[in-house]
């Protein structure tokens, strides 16, 4: 049995919307030393906590697989086993920063003592602000979902900190992304990111193309294009329109982008984890967003960039569109003098 006071930050997915916890879980660190705190997280975003530093048990849940026909039984007694390995560990508060049915199902059943999360205005899914037993009020007005997570930290006692998100990078990691720029012989480069986790919020990889063309032939800067899995015809797409020079691929793992931000001049990208890990890095960004807001999904910082094309439709947060993705049709040259302002705002 653990004696230290216990918190449980309830956080599944998706990287980005993670990245955007972390300020809160380090003003919760900050403000209770003696306290472990650990963090519920679906299979697939594990990886990412494992290499913030200062996190205490990291609790690993399958709920996709529940009610897939090929989890069956299993994926039920594996979920009952991570409920009783939470329950085990007798936290004294759990606190929902996703605001769904499931997390919010998920914080009761952890045993906490207090249970906390947003009010049923916040929250992603009415239902889940009925499990909570305290909750952060809507304030009326749009704020970025960083604030909104340390004030729900807040509600729990939390105290705003300066503390900086420390990524502990495995060595071959940082050495398979310094071998990769010794092999290019990159030292001043900018990177472009054209995936998305929606297709609505993807740039077209033609205009990517044109753009690093610019960037190449005016600026002189090398550009970088990352891609995940499955995203190599984007990269193909980039291509097709950026001439010579080529831009340099990399398709790097999520954690491998750590150390390739921490030395690049600049990432250019949509509302996606790369983006947000750029922000979280500290990394510069000109982000291009559309369907969703960056007032409340942008960067971090007042001196990064975002660029939009404005419409009666914006900030849908849509995943598919009716009219063919118009918000996305933001040009070259906007974007370009973009990236120009923030190369010269240091």
């Amino acid at each position: 049995m653990n004696s230290a006071p216990g918190i449980l930050i309830v956080r599944l997915s998706a990287l980005g919307d993670i990245l955007h916890t972390l300020p809160a879980f380090l003003d919760l660190k900050e403000t209770f030393p003696e306290c472990r705190i650990d963090w519920l997280v679906s299979k697939k975003c594990g990886f990412l906590l494992s290499a913030v530093s200062g996190i205490g048990r990291i609790h690993i849940v399958d709920t996709d697989s529940l009610l897939k026909p090929s989890g069956g039984a299993a994926a039920w007694r594996q979920f009952a086993a991570t409920v009783r390995n939470v329950r085990r560990s007798r936290y004294d508060v759990s606190i929902d920063f996703q605001g769904l049915l499931k997390t919010a199902l998920l914080g009761s059943l952890s045993g906490a003592r207090i249970r906390i999360g947003f009010s049923g205005q916040l929250v992603r899914e009415r239902p889940a602000h009925w499990f909570y037993q305290r909750r952060l009020a809507h304030s009326g007005e749009q704020i970025h979902v960083i604030e909104l997570n340390r004030r729900l930290a807040e509600v729990a006692g939390a105290r705003r900190s300066n503390a900086r998100c420390v990524f502990d990078i495995m060595e071959q990691d940082r050495a398979h992304t310094d071998a990769l720029l010794k092999k290019e012989r990159l030292t001043d480069f900018v990177v472009i990111n054209p995936g998305g986790g929606w297709p609505t919020k993807r740039w077209q990889p033609e205009k990517y193309g044109m753009l690093a063309a610019k960037i190449q032939h005016e600026c002189g800067l090398p550009v970088v294009v990352t891609t995940g899995p499955g995203e190599d015809p984007l990269f193909q797409g980039i291509l097709k329109t950026c001439g010579n020079p080529a831009p340099r691929h990399f398709p790097v793992s999520f954690l491998q982008l750590v150390p390739l931000l921490e030395k690049a001049r600049l990432l250019i990208g949509g509302d996606t984890g790369p983006f947000h890990l750029a922000c979280a890095v500290g990394t510069p960004v000109v982000g291009v967003f559309g369907p969703t807001s960056p007032v409340r999904n942008g960067p971090w910082r007042g001196s990064d960039e975002v660029v939009v094309h404005r419409l009666s439709c914006s900030y849908c947060y849509g995943r598919t569109c009716p009219t063919k993705n118009e918000c996305m049709d933001v040009s070259v040259d906007e974007v370009f003098d973009a990236v120009i302002r923030r190369l010269g705002n240091h």
